[in-house]
């Protein structure tokens, strides 16, 4: 039996490319359970700051971003 994390199916795909992606890196990089990005449309810095989780063409201003917490904040 396949690991349910890793497996695909047909209503987990990137809304920006349409590939298939798994349950893992939709709960990782989406929002919602939606991803607007994946490894074959974005880059991995892309990913890593949150593009995956923001609809393309939105406007940003009112997209809430991810607030990595600075090395020298308390």
């Amino acid at each position: 039996m396949p690991d349910p994390d890793y497996s695909t199916n047909s209503n987990r795909r990137c809304e920006r490319c349409g590939a298939a992606v798994s349950r893992q890196f939709v709960r990782v990089f989406g929002f919602d359970n939606t991803v607007h990005g994946c490894l074959n449309c974005l880059t991995r810095t892309q990913l890593a700051v949150g593009e995956a989780a923001m609809r393309d063409g939105g406007d940003t201003d009112d997209v809430a971003r991810v607030r990595w917490p600075a090395s020298g904040s308390p």
